[in-house]
Order: structure tokens, then sequence, then C-alpha cells
């Protein structure tokens, strides 16, 4: 049953991993191409969980695991950048000094080293049972392992209460709210963690809807064939 319910979240984080690459074809730039990136590194993750009792222990599902755990050390904080590029989007000029986009580039660096150390050179497996599902977990003994998320989940959090005060638009803020309550429980309910990736890559996709309308429906228009003259 349990598995099912990763199935059907992998398809939720495919389409929203669709819907964020049509941005990134209309609007390059790191708005889009971050959640595409980080909504297609989700739909593998929760795959391999939802096959994983059916694949069983042994290194095939091992090896169809170790993506899961470089895809999340590496873009997981590159949502740090993207909640600057979301902020300057919405044209507030702070997030166009030089020393808040260093703060920023240097915070990212360092959650991916962070990232690195523990879920890719310490990568530890193990398998776990919860429900019907199978997979393995990183078992590296390790005070950092949580703390890149944790830090990138405040952040895009921060983000989006400034986004909500100073534009009205609140449903970044709400959606990370989500993802932050959540991860706690997902530690007894593992489920929840990855149910709550998709309500906030939803965030992160009407984000993108918000700020960059303009520019995508310029950029297809631009492709659409024009009309005759009358």
């Amino acid at each position: 049953m349990i598995s099912s319910v990763f199935a059907v979240l992998a398809v939720a984080q495919l389409c929203l991993a669709v819907s964020a690459g049509r941005y990134w074809r209309a609007a390059p730039g790191l708005s889009a191409v971050v959640p595409t990136l980080v909504c297609s590194a989700l739909v593998w993750d929760n795959g391999v969980i939802a096959v994983g009792s059916s694949v069983g222990a042994g290194p095939l599902l091992e090896t169809l695991s170790v993506p899961r755990f470089v895809a999340h050390a590496l873009l997981t904080p590159l949502l740090v950048l993207w909640s600057l590029s979301a902020a300057e989007h919405a044209g507030l000029r702070w997030a166009r000094r030089r020393a808040v986009r260093g703060a920023a580039a240097g915070l990212t660096v360092l959650l991916v080293a962070a990232g690195v150390l523990h879920d890719v050179i310490g990568l530890t497996l193990r398998t776990e049972r919860w429900a019907d599902t199978l997979r393995y977990v990183n078992d590296a003994a390790s005070p950092t392992g949580p703390l890149p998320a944790i830090i990138t989940g405040l952040v895009v959090l921060s983000a989006g209460i400034v986004l909500w005060r100073s534009t009205g638009f609140a449903w970044l803020a709400v959606t990370a709210a989500v993802m932050v309550v959540v991860s706690g429980a997902a530690v007894q309910v593992p489920v929840l963690g990855n149910a709550g990736e998709v309500v906030l890559d939803i965030g992160l996709l009407l984000t993108v809807r918000r700020l960059l309308p303009g520019r995508a429906s310029r950029s297809s228009a631009g492709t659409a064939p024009a009309e005759s003259a009358p």
C-alpha cells in the first residue's frame, strides 16, 4: 500500500518536473532550472523507494539508491541561490547587493560540502523496512547529516515570508512551512517527508509562475506562428 503511495508521489514529481522544464525552456535561468533539477531528482528518489520491495535487498537496489543521496547532497542547497533569485525577480533591491549574493553563494558551497561529506564520501548504506517498503538509508554517523536540508528549508521559508510581506504572494511561505513542519515527523513516518517535498515543489512552481509570467509568455509567443495581416 505505502509503496503505491511512493509511486504516486513519483508521478506527481514527474508532472512538476515537466512543468518546471517548460518554464526553463521558455525563460532560461536559475529560477526555473533549479526546480526542474530538484523535481527530476525526486522522481528517482520516490521511484526507487516504490520498487524497493519488488527489487529486494542486494547490489541492484543498492546501486539504484546511491544517486538518491548524491542528488540530495548536490541539488538541495541550490534552493538557497534559488531563493535569492526569487527575491531579485520580485524586485527586492537588497537581493542584488554583492554582499548578499556572496553570502548566498558561500552558504550554498558550505551546504554542498557538508552534504557531500555525509551523503557521498561518508555514505554507508543499510536496508530499512517501513510498512511494505524496503529502502537503503545512510547509516553514517555524522552530526552534520540533516543540517544542509534543515538550513536550506529555513532559508526557503524565510524567502517565502519576505515575498509574502513585500508582494502579498503567500504560497511559497505556506508550502515551505508545511515542509518544515512535516520534516520532523518524517523520522517516524518517512512518507510524510516525501509528500512534504511535493508540497514544497508546488510552491516553487507557483513562485516561478508568479515571478516569470511575462518572460515565459513573451518567449512562448516569440516561437508561435505570426498571424496573417487582415
